[in-house]
């Protein structure tokens, strides 16, 4: 992905994405990375991020087991024969995971974090040249309001994939919506990695 700086242009794409794409729009709830890499008292904040989440019909990251297990490879085959750093995946290494496994045409960024953006499709290319496949990066899609107070628990994007089909705006539905995309992960995490991962 190029250095974009045209503000307005990508906000007309945001614009016209989804009627023209025919994209599905999804929201995840990050958990399982920020659980994963910050300290203990981050956790007072998931029952009201849970309760956020089931009125929106969002996945919960930690039902999709295996974006963590994609982004730790890909950290891993980053790694030299050094000491393993106490964080092997960082966030660029998430993000490439959740654009492969969720098939995402296009991820909602700030403009501080088109760098994260941009180091996530580098390391989809630098896979995709490994395993010698098309994988394809996630274009931006420009977030013109301002940053919320909590928005490094959730990541809005577009995916190829037709959501789950689960009714209801409460906590089970979305659980059931996060079950039924985890299978979905672990057949495309299969399909990636030429049927390899157990």
């Amino acid at each position: 992905m190029n250095e974009i700086s045209d503000a307005a242009q990508l906000t007309r794409d945001q614009a016209r994405l989804v009627p023209e794409r025919g994209q599905y729009a999804i929201l995840l709830l990050t958990d399982c990375e920020r659980l994963a890499n910050a300290v203990a008292p981050q956790a007072e904040h998931v029952p009201t991020l849970l309760q956020t989440a089931a009125r929106q019909g969002c996945l919960l990251e930690s039902l999709l087991p295996d974006i963590r297990a994609l982004a730790l490879l890909l950290a891993a085959r980053r790694q030299g024969a050094g000491p393993t750093p106490s964080r092997l995946a960082d966030a660029a290494d998430w993000l490439a995971a959740r654009i492969l496994l969720l098939d995402l045409s296009h991820v909602a960024v700030h403009l501080a974090d088109f760098n994260l953006l941009d180091e996530a499709n580098r390391r989809i290319a630098a896979w995709s040249e490994e395993l010698a496949r098309s994988l394809k990066p996630a274009l931006p899609v420009l977030l013109t309001r301002a940053p919320a107070a909590d928005r490094g628990w959730w990541l809005q994007g577009w995916s190829r994939q037709a959501p789950p089909s689960v009714s209801g705006g409460d906590l089970a539905s979305a659980l059931a919506a996060s079950r039924t995309r985890a299978t979905h992960c672990r057949q495309r995490l299969h399909r990636l990695c030429g049927g390899a991962l157990a």
